[in-house]
């Protein structure tokens, strides 16, 4: 397990010290600030740099408040700002701001910014090729699999076949709960997170995380996690590189 290196430090304001971490987004998502911050119902100002773009996420009583990058504010500068796949962060603990241009929960937030990703996220790099075309088909063609998606870290759809969707949803659910997961397992220094099922409105979701992808299964009623699971991890090692 890779271990992640943060700062930490104070500085001082009108007489009150603050605390502040700083790092890199390589090492830890905004996805991830958002979901570790709003848990523990932190009031904190996230201050997020690459080359000479300037952002900042505000946080209050375990929600996102306001968000404000170059021109823009509220959610679509949240949005934009979740695309970065890179950069540096600055988080301040029990700062506070009186704007609030951000109603939505943060839960409805993470998976809107995982399903526009896609639109923000340059794609020409991320087309479907081979491997991942090969591995869809035959996921697709497990017993009780009624649909399937490949998706990388970032949300990019890679791959997908699934009845009645471009598979962008469910892509997002995969990446937003497989990471969490793995977030979780990482913090309670549990086994590595390798599937889960997530019931859906009108569907069963296998997820499974790969080196570098997520995989979403849309399962039957009457299937079995367990074997499903199983015979995908098998074609997976197969068909996908790391």
């Amino acid at each position: 397990m890779r271990a992640k290196k943060y700062i930490i430090g104070a500085s001082q304001s009108d007489g009150n010290v603050v605390m502040a971490t700083q790092g890199n987004l390589a090492e830890m998502s905004l996805a991830n600030f958002i979901q570790v911050n709003c848990q523990e119902m932190r009031s904190a100002r996230l201050t997020l740099t690459r080359h000479d773009q300037f952002g900042e996420v505000y946080f209050s009583d375990g929600q996102v408040v306001h968000a404000a990058l170059d021109t823009h504010i509220g959610e679509s500068a949240l949005y934009e700002l979740l695309a970065w796949s890179d950069g540096t962060f600055t988080l301040d603990r029990d700062a506070h701001t009186s704007e609030q241009t951000i109603a939505r929960p943060w839960g409805e937030l993470l998976l809107e910014g995982m399903k526009q990703l896609p639109a923000r996220a340059a794609s020409p790099k991320r087309k479907e090729v081979n491997v991942d075309r090969e591995a869809l088909v035959k996921l697709r063609a497990i017993d009780n699999v009624t649909g399937a998606v490949i998706s990388a870290c970032d949300g990019i759809v890679l791959a997908a076949d699934v009845p009645g969707s471009d598979g962008e949803a469910e892509a997002a659910v995969a990446v937003f709960l497989g990471s969490a997961a793995g977030q979780l397992s990482e913090a309670l220094q549990l086994e590595a997170f390798a599937h889960g099922l997530v019931v859906l409105k009108n569907k069963r979701l296998l997820i499974l995380e790969q080196p570098n992808r997520f995989i979403g299964l849309a399962l039957a009623d009457h299937a079995s996690p367990t074997i499903v699971a199983s015979a995908a991890i098998d074609i997976l090692k197969k068909t996908l590189s790391a």
